[in-house]
């Protein structure tokens, strides 16, 4: 039977499916959700180029066919507990140019990854057996690849691949929830890399060198004790720690004199802190162009510091679960904030809870406060 004319299938929750029509010359889009293989492999066996294909919960699939990689621009691939490779050839050398996203997600299995050169964005979540990427070529290659998107999600990686060096167009990094990981190459020679995020890595001992991102974020990653090296004149947002709890102070926000201005473009900073620490980094106020200050889980910390006064820029600061913190900077210091929000700080609100004194009125002259508790 053929559907000459037929762009999008949807086919869900039909297990037992064993036999289906698979001709479909005009077919754009391919969602495929809860059948069994056998009536996948009839319908991928003469599947054509289309812009989208959606495989989920297909069981007995071991591996994805070359054939699916090579058709589909857009594949996502969800759910899958039995599929134990992307490609049925493991270590071939074969490179898919077609492909310009991979969202591959909850494949318990999984544990080996191709060498797949995407084009736009490749996306690995809940791959928890799955612990090393050949996606990218080795440097003896000298092959580019043009990935522009990368995230790894609660994966069993314990190495980020120098490979991934020969990805110049990447602009984006993001890995969270992986317990196994502990380093990550540098980066420095990836210029067009805007944006890091780490988070919830709790053995990565080491933070990769960066070239000028905009924005960094590296949260829960406790065995950490130093942030990246770089140059960050174009850097904008920066979002960190804890760091280990065995540190007395915060890591240095700036690693060398060669890059002590180079924070002048800092935007919003957000800082998370541990028991120990009873003070606010002084660095901070080389950070002249801050609008907005983040502090959370300053636990040491009795009092904030009237040199946040010196900021002409700063109107939204924030604070959250600092248990110590008693006391606000004077009004004067804080007559350009128009925006204060303060959380679960339990003395700092016992003591403007009384309606009288100078923290009481730095809370009532800001124009927007608000308090959570």
């Amino acid at each position: 039977m053929v559907f000459p004319r037929l762009e999008e299938l949807i086919i869900r929750e039909c297990s037992q499916l064993t036999s289906v029509p698979c001709h479909f010359p005009s077919l754009e889009k391919l969602d495929i959700r809860r059948i069994c293989n056998t009536a996948f492999e009839q319908i991928r066996s003469k599947l054509g180029r289309i812009s989208s294909l959606c495989i989920s919960n297909i069981s007995k699939l071991a591996s994805i066919p070359e054939k699916i990689l090579q058709s589909s621009t857009h594949t996502e691939i969800w759910n899958c507990d039995d599929l134990e490779s992307i490609s049925s050839h493991e270590g071939s050398q074969v490179i898919y140019y077609n492909l310009n996203s991979l969202h591959i997600y909850g494949c318990e299995k999984l544990s080996y990854f191709p060498e797949l050169n995407i084009r736009e964005e490749l996306k690995v979540e809940r791959c928890p057996n799955l612990k090393s990427f050949d996606s990218f070529p080795s440097s003896s290659k000298r092959r580019i690849w043009h990935l522009r998107r990368l995230e790894i999600s609660e994966c069993g990686v314990e190495v980020l691949p120098s490979g991934i060096q020969s990805c110049p167009f990447l602009r984006e990094l993001i890995i969270k929830r992986c317990p196994n990981l502990i380093c990550i190459p540098d980066l420095q020679y990836l210029y067009g890399l805007t944006q890091l995020k780490i988070s919830d890595c709790p053995n990565l001992v080491s933070t990769p060198e960066l070239s000028e991102p905009t924005k960094i974020k590296i949260r829960n990653c406790g065995k950490l004790t130093c942030l990246p090296k770089g140059c960050f004149f174009q850097l904008k947002y920066l979002e960190i720690g804890p760091f280990c709890e065995e540190l007395d102070a915060f890591p240095s926000l700036i690693d060398s004199t060669r890059f002590q201005h180079s924070y002048e473009f800092l935007q919003i900073l957000q800082l998370y802190g541990w028991t120990k620490l009873n003070s606010l980094p002084d660095e901070i106020q080389c950070f002249t162009a801050l609008t907005r200050l983040d502090i959370s889980e300053f636990d040491g910390m009795e009092a904030l510091p009237e040199w946040l006064g010196n900021f002409s820029s700063l109107q939204y600061l924030y604070h959250s679960n600092c248990n110590n913190l008693m006391y606000l900077p004077t009004a004067q210091a804080m007559r350009r904030i128009t925006k204060l929000e303060i959380y679960y700080c339990s003395k700092l609100k016992e003591r403007c809870a009384k309606g009288s004194g100078a923290d009481c009125r730095v809370v009532q002259n800001c124009p927007y406060s608000n308090y959570l508790d």
